[in-house]
């Protein structure tokens, strides 16, 4: 399988330095919709099977502009594929919820965010849609469209990487797409 990853387009919401998580849908603004055609152009040449998006409004806009190059892709929309959901974080700010003092805690301490999902937790979730993306398309080339903790953890999944060491990936860029062969 190709595995392909793209992360949605900067919204509005992260100009602000909002904590989007599941709950804020996330508007795309001029430089997401930018970011998502500059992709949409530098994944033209591959030939995608299967398009996965998540289900969240800046997941799809952006899964709708890549789609304009690639009409004959299957398209669906997975709530598997959703953002980690931050719970009461969520519509807040990084300052606001002191995000950098909780960080340990909350990222790489495994607890949950009030009314959240916690790290072991998204990590079985993104594990579980890997596990079935070997199964169900071992021969196809796949390109999944999400948020910056899915495709993080993702990507450590499939390096092998435990849910403690996952957070080690950096940033991942709304501008590039990332490519694995599983």
């Amino acid at each position: 399988m190709k595995l392909l990853l793209v992360r949605h387009g900067e919204t509005e919401e992260n100009t602000k330095d909002l904590i989007q998580g599941q709950s804020v849908q996330g508007n795309l603004n001029e430089k997401g919709v930018k970011q998502a055609k500059k992709i949409s152009d530098s994944l033209r040449d591959f030939k995608i099977d299967f398009i996965y998006s998540s289900d969240l409004k800046r997941a799809l806009e952006s899964s709708k502009i890549i789609l304009k190059n690639h009409p004959e892709s299957l398209f669906k929309l997975m709530k598997q594929v959703r953002e980690r959901n931050f719970g009461d974080f969520e519509g807040k700010t990084e300052e606001e919820v002191d995000f950098e003092n909780i960080k340990m805690r909350y990222q790489k301490g495994f607890e949950a965010p009030p009314r959240g999902e916690g790290l072991r937790e998204f990590y079985k979730r993104v594990r579980g849609f890997f596990e079935f993306l070997k199964t169900k398309h071992s021969n196809d080339c796949v390109l999944i469209v999400s948020h910056k903790n899915f495709i993080r953890t993702l990507i450590g999944i499939v390096n092998g990487k435990k849910p403690e060491e996952v957070w080690d990936f950096g940033r991942i860029s709304n501008e590039k797409f990332y490519e694995f062969e599983i």
